[in-house]
């Protein structure tokens, strides 16, 4: 099983949002499309996480998100999403169409005074994405894989680095460049990749060993979801992720958040 970040080995182009009227999951996940399953109801929003913090907690329930998630994202894997990004059809782009469904699906989550999330028109790539998370205290940047496992769950919006390349020192500016509008210079701005957990396997101690993620693949694969993600000897993939642990095959793992941000 093969896995590849947007574009494959290509860096994910910025593009200039196109007008939009509706919310991005309008043109290709209707709202119909999931309304048999029950909507999760949200529990009363946490209090925030200090400033500088982790991730906010999830203001739904794992299982009930996780059947939202993989039902949202059967129905987009059904049209046959091809990458493009000029219909917001990349990694990012696939974010946020799912990110928009989830929104549709739960009422609470549409109430900007209890929620907030980025929006496609003005948070377009992944780095920005990934920033906009950091601004509101909701990204936690993953400087071990295997000791973050655990913080794995359905809902979790996961970054990953550029192909095939290992970093330590590890900084949002490194990861973002917000200084240089979000675009990779060749030293900040090294997150290539993003996608978001529909699904979790545990081992018989409740450790995460595996998980699922929705996204954008690249212009050879039209929007799926992946799994194989995981430290799993067993498999056969121990060299592979023995560099890159719960990385998206051959790219880091460098940081996650929570799909909902929680307004305090």
């Amino acid at each position: 099983m093969t896995f590849y970040g947007c574009s494959s080995d290509k860096p994910e182009k910025p593009t200039t949002p196109p007008v939009v009227e509706q919310p991005a999951v309008t043109d290709t996940t209707p709202a119909d499309t999931v309304a048999a399953e029950p909507e999760p109801e949200p529990e009363p929003a946490p209090t925030p996480a200090p400033t500088g913090g982790g991730l906010r907690p999830h203001a739904v329930q794992d299982g009930s998100l996780a059947t939202l998630l993989e039902t949202v994202a059967r129905n987009m894997e059904a049209q046959k999403l091809a990458y493009v990004s000029s219909l917001g059809q990349d990694c990012s782009g696939i974010y946020h169409k799912l990110k928009d469904s989830v929104k549709l699906h739960i009422p609470a989550f549409r109430d900007p005074a209890r929620f907030t999330f980025p929006e496609y028109a003005s948070v377009r790539s992944s780095r920005h994405i990934a920033y906009w998370y950091h601004e509101h205290d909701n990204l936690y940047i993953v400087r071990d894989g295997k000791a973050a496992m655990n913080m794995v769950k359905p809902g979790c919006v996961m970054f990953f680095g550029r192909t095939d390349e290992q970093y330590n020192n590890i900084t949002i500016d490194l990861l973002t460049n917000p200084n240089g509008n979000f675009v990779h210079d060749g030293i900040n701005g090294k997150i290539m990749h993003i996608a978001v957990v529909t699904s979790v396997e545990k081992d018989e101690n409740g450790n995460v060993v595996e998980y699922t993620m929705m996204h954008g693949r690249n212009t050879r694969y039209p929007a799926s979801r992946s799994s194989g993600n995981c430290d799993c000897p067993s498999k056969g993939l121990d060299k592979q992720f023995g560099k890159f642990p719960f990385g998206n095959w051959n790219q880091q793992w460098v940081a996650m958040a929570n799909i909902e941000t929680p307004v305090e």
